[in-house]
């Protein structure tokens, strides 16, 4: 009797780490992946904020933007410390205006959870003395989201087009995540979640079928930042054709990436 040996099962993983890449796929065995773990009870707020311009001069209006977000929730406070003397009564909310005099300023944001629980983040402000009257500003583009986010999708190739096992996300916390799916076998047309600490998995596209032609797209973004925007397109017989683009802060799709972003984020 003629013994015919069993083929090995395909599998895909499309995966991009790098700012830009387009079209990136390859065919490889899946194994290792873990199991997620258990989220916290509560998770510890993000306290993180931005302050535009970037080169301001004394007596320069500074906006102070907050990035504050709770994971599992909602936030009670947002309390800023402009002066540095360990008191949060200079401000509250999510957005402020002030002005410094030249010289390095510590400035501090607490943000409080309902359940009480804070999280302080604290950055320096380097002011130049001057007058802003007689300084031309620097142009200036939103910064990075930091990391920047990385999007995989993994799973087998079948005849009709692609069994899905992982699609996962990996972005800064209190990224507001977008996916949107189209075509035959989606479980769901769009889904928007906020980003924890864990990495992000999609378990409503565990072992979904996902037929040639499905087009999927994630997009990661954060307030004033510029976020990822990554487009899967389920093909027959080959891997996923992937794209990867930046995403403006407010835009529905994706657009050309800087030429300096690779410089960009490796200082951010």
């Amino acid at each position: 009797m003629k013994v015919t040996p069993a083929r090995p099962t395909p599998s895909l993983r499309v995966s991009c780490a790098t700012l830009a890449c387009v079209g990136i796929a390859t065919l490889v065995l899946l194994c290792g992946v873990g199991r997620p773990s258990a989220a916290a009870a509560n998770e510890v707020p993000d306290a993180s904020f931005g302050f535009f311009p970037r080169d301001a001069v004394s007596g320069q209006v500074v906006r102070l933007v907050s990035y504050a977000c709770d994971p599992d929730g909602s936030l009670a406070e947002q309390a800023w410390d402009l002066d540095n003397d360990g008191s949060f009564d200079d401000g509250l909310g999510d957005e402020l205006l002030t002005v410094f005099p030249g010289g390095l300023h510590r400035v501090s944001l607490r943000a409080t959870d309902e359940d009480g629980l804070a999280a302080v983040r604290a950055r320096v402000i380097d002011v130049a003395a001057g007058s802003p009257l007689y300084v031309l500003p620097r142009a200036s583009r939103p910064p990075l989201l930091s990391p920047f986010p990385v999007v995989r999708l993994a799973g087998r190739l079948i005849e009709t087009g692609a069994q899905i096992k992982l699609l996962a996300v990996r972005a800064p916390v209190c990224s507001r995540v977008t996916i949107r799916c189209r075509g035959r076998g989606c479980p769901f047309h769009r889904t928007t979640r906020l980003k924890g600490r864990a990495p992000m998995r999609v378990r409503a596209l565990r072992g979904r079928t996902l037929h040639a032609g499905v087009r999927l797209e994630v997009l990661i973004r954060k307030r004033d930042r510029i976020g990822k925007y990554t487009r899967f397109r389920v093909m027959r017989d080959r891997p996923p054709l992937r794209v990867d683009r930046c995403l403006r802060f407010g835009a529905a799709s994706g657009s050309p990436c800087p030429d300096d972003i690779g410089a960009r984020a490796a200082s951010e």
